[in-house]
């Protein structure tokens, strides 16, 4: 929420899954004469590589616009194979405004077989959905005798973009087919996808252009439960990251005068732990002082302060950032813990407070609480 705070809604929104016939992993368990599922190192490890390289194409080379911000997060399914959920935050000179613009980045039909023969065995291959309804109304998909994912979906000459952000792709009427499972399927029944990546990463990728609201009750949705699979557990063992983001978010504490943490080692004596700085220093204190010294910071709020400034634990002051750039986002309090509340509320607009009390000066006027 920091980032969509401090650059907007979500541009783009892409599922990555992985796919247990790369070229790479055949080639690594053939020899051995294994199959996919009985290595769930090989899966986590090319899974790895193969989104890192995706991530370059999208947020460095900007296949798909230029990018401010993005993050993601890594899920496993079921039957063990990782995929990736990727936010893109685009910049403002390449938002996808008009749904003409969308229709150069994302596609939902059947290509021509003709003139695109590796792009129509892909699609074929990872961005059909189906065959389901009548045809096969047995399909996992199929719900009270309907598809869950709402296929196959309808023809239409342009992309449509609904009142709840939801948008409904180009699907035009061609005579371009793709056959799967004996049954002959047309555009309506193609997943989304975009065709750039589509050939370079040769997996499941499904773009969406960003929607702006909606309620979902995820608590009904999921079970309260865990399972983790053997590619999750190797993913996890590699120390790859689960979730990912830039530019980064840093949490800023703050607290009432004379109420800071004071950590301390078992045993040791309250006079040595008295005589410590961090009794009477803190990061928040220290924007006190960063206030007094600099006069950048006087422009900014506790919030803004991260964006321009990096905190040095080791001497407990702010120094001027060098480089990188993070969001700052406040520790979230809640009404009842009163001043501290009130006191949150005004750090989110207050710049170049000097101390506690300058905290509190409101036009000119000493409040005698933060209320």
């Amino acid at each position: 929420m920091a980032i969509c705070s401090k650059v907007g809604f979500p541009d783009l929104f892409i599922t990555y899954t992985c796919n247990p016939n790369w070229l790479e992993i055949q080639r690594t368990l053939l020899p051995i004469n294994l199959k996919p599922p009985d290595k769930p190192d090989i899966i986590a490890r090319f899974f790895k590589t193969k989104f890192d390289n995706l991530l370059a194409n999208v947020t460095k080379k900007g296949v798909l616009g230029k990018v401010l911000a993005y993050m993601y997060t890594i899920e496993f399914q079921k039957r063990g194979l990782p995929h990736a959920h990727l936010l893109i935050f685009l910049h403002p000179s390449n938002k996808y405004l008009a749904p003409e613009y969308i229709d150069k980045i994302i596609f939902a039909e059947v290509p021509d077989p003709v003139k695109q023969p590796k792009l129509y065995g892909l699609v074929k291959n990872h961005m059909v959905h189906g065959s389901c309804g009548m045809a096969n109304p047995k399909c996992s998909c199929m719900t009270n005798g309907r598809c869950s994912k709402y296929y196959p979906k309808k023809f239409q000459d342009v992309t449509l973009v609904h009142q709840d952000g939801y948008l409904a792709y180009r699907r035009r009427d061609n005579d371009f087919t793709i056959e799967k499972n004996g049954i002959m399927l047309h555009s309506d029944h193609v997943v989304p996808h975009n065709p750039y990546l589509l050939m370079k990463i040769s997996a499941v990728i499904v773009p969406s252009a960003g929607g702006r609201e909606g309620n979902y009750d995820e608590i009904k949705q999921y079970l309260d439960c865990r399972y983790v699979s053997p590619s999750e557990a190797c993913w996890r063992i590699f120390s790859y990251s689960i979730h990912g983001r830039k530019p980064a978010v840093g949490r800023l504490f703050f607290h009432l005068e004379g109420e800071n943490s004071i950590y301390y080692k078992d045993f040791e004596q309250i006079g040595n732990v008295l005589l410590k700085v961090s009794v009477t220093e803190s990061m928040f204190t220290a924007w006190f002082v960063a206030n007094q010294v600099y006069d950048e910071a006087k422009l900014l709020t506790y919030g803004q302060l991260v964006s321009k400034f990096v905190y040095v634990k080791r001497n407990r002051c702010w120094r001027p950032r060098k480089r990188g750039y993070t969001i700052g986002r406040l520790i979230w309090v809640p009404p009842t813990t009163g001043e501290l509340y009130y006191m949150w509320m005004l750090l989110i607009v207050k710049k170049g407070p000097t101390s506690y009390d300058r905290l509190k000066n409101i036009k000119g006027f000493k409040h005698a609480t933060f209320r």
